[in-house]
């Protein structure tokens, strides 16, 4: 009897409690799926004088349309810039990174997708350091060795390490480069914290020549931020990291800093060369998500000049319309075609929605500044439900007039902060009387439904188990009729 009595109820609850909703929640946009593979380092171990870089690859394949945010995650704890890109059906991109090491390391590297919960697989590395860490600047030449292979090796400093005051501001790096034998061509790259690797440039020492030459490269900067940069060569030493920090205050300025060289001018009249200027990367570029946190841009110039005698060439960056301070860029004396990239560095807040505009020119070159266009769409990303529940209460009725089986009625107000499926449990006496699942609008909403418990007194639970897991409980007596 106990038994029929307990499906019956649940029967009776079930059909209760399963009639369509007022409003069901809208249908979620559909997700992006990703998938991170391949994720290596090379070298994953290595052995030798340090300072020396550590590349990471891995290939993200995405399927579906929307945009896809990622970063390096270290085993030291740190984290790499947020970057992203677009996807319209199905594509695969190779993402990477580079460390440069001073001293013997052992550590990862992986992937985090954002909005995802788990990591990808980890790239182990493993550097040893043989002996102290060498460093080859102006006060420690590197040793010649005119009949071995070419040997390179790289320092750089920055000035200043710290900045703290108005921007639009400058940071400039000095790169020290060193050969083993003359006549060389060294390749190299500068190396950023959170970018990974800028394009490659080439440095030729003459027959005859100093076996050390310098390069500089200036970072524009138009908001607070920090990091480092290396430069890395080929067939030798890396250089050490050259950290530094810019914290933005006051008003902007397009004024040089008063701690700034002047450099040597550029040349005038008919003979000077004509410098080419393009933007041939701005990252992320157009950007559609989240900006809880400012959006960080990273730009990248490129300054052309024809052959010809050693010059300095003037350059300023402009963003919607408003020129940053001028900054001036070397050119080495050369037979080929010369060229040279700057970087700038600025981010924008959810306050500057919009389109907005990235412009470079130089002295001498285009009356029009060379521009990137992109749009920043900063998205309120969707908040969990947050469910309430308001209030339960109960009443009885004996639809057995012997009460061997009373009827408890039970009544919840639920609030939800917006649309969404609530998973739900009743219990009676620690017993479960029904769970279900059900689609309700945001707002409030109200479920009823009747127990056959098989006590007169005891304890309703109503639990939702999912979102912010809210619950609450309610005592019942059942006082049967006299006979």
């Amino acid at each position: 009897m106990k038994r029929t009595a307990l499906l019956l109820g649940t029967l009776l609850l079930s059909g209760l409690l399963v009639t369509p909703p007022a409003a069901a929640a809208p249908a979620a946009a559909p997700a992006v799926k990703v998938a991170v593979a391949k994720v290596g380092a090379s070298p994953a171990k290595q052995s030798g004088a340090c300072p020396t870089t550590v590349g990471f690859s891995a290939t993200v394949s995405a399927k579906g349309k929307g945009t896809v945010r990622y970063r390096w995650v270290r085993g030291d704890g740190s984290k790499g810039a947020i970057k992203s890109f677009k996807v319209s059906g199905n594509r695969k991109v190779i993402v990477r990174d580079r460390q440069t090491f001073e001293a013997s390391v052992k550590g990862w590297q992986a992937v985090e997708i954002l909005g995802d919960k788990k990591l990808s697989r980890k790239a182990h590395f493993t550097v040893n350091c043989a002996g102290p860490v060498k460093v080859y600047d102006v006060a420690h030449p590197l040793p010649a060795h005119p009949t071995r292979p070419l040997v390179a090796a790289a320092d750089v400093d920055v000035t200043p390490p710290s900045y703290s005051g108005a921007c639009p501001t400058a940071v400039r790096f000095t790169g020290t480069i060193q050969v083993s034998r003359l006549p060389a061509r060294v390749a190299y790259r500068w190396v950023d914290s959170s970018q990974g690797d800028g394009p490659v440039e080439y440095l030729d020492f003459p027959a005859g020549g100093p076996r050390l030459r310098q390069v500089t490269l200036p970072l524009s900067v138009g908001s607070s931020t920090g990091g480092w940069k290396a430069i890395r060569v080929t067939h030798g030493h890396d250089s050490g990291r050259a950290a530094y920090q810019v914290t933005c205050t006051g008003t902007p300025t397009p004024t040089p800093s008063p701690t700034q060289t002047t450099p040597t001018p550029s040349p005038t009249g008919p003979s000077a060369p004509k410098p080419v200027v393009t933007i041939p990367d701005l990252f992320p570029g157009d950007y559609e998500g989240n900006c809880t946190v400012p959006v960080e841009y990273n730009g990248w110039g490129d300054i052309r000049l024809p052959a010809g005698a050693a010059t300095t060439v003037t350059y300023w960056w402009i963003l919607d319309g408003s020129p940053w301070q001028k900054e001036q860029i070397d050119f080495a004396a050369s037979d080929n075609y010369r060229s040279r990239y700057v970087p700038a560095r600025f981010s924008l807040t959810d306050q500057q929605n919009g389109t907005h505009t990235l412009g470079l020119m130089a002295e001498g070159g285009s009356s029009e500044p060379v521009e990137r266009t992109f749009v920043l769409n900063c998205l309120t990303e969707p908040q969990d439900v947050t469910v309430t529940i308001d209030k339960i209460g109960h009443n009885v009725d004996y639809p057995d007039p012997t009460c061997t089986m009373p009827r408890v009625g039970l009544d919840v107000t639920l609030t939800l902060s917006r649309a969404g499926e609530v998973e739900y449990t009743w219990t009676v006496n620690g017993r479960t009387g029904y769970s279900g699942k059900r689609a309700f609008s945001a707002g409030t909403t109200k479920i009823s439904g009747g127990v056959y418990p098989t006590a007169t007194s005891g304890i309703a639970r109503f639990e939702v188990l999912n979102h912010n897991k809210p619950v609450k409980e309610i005592s019942y007596t059942v006082n049967c009729p006299k006979k």
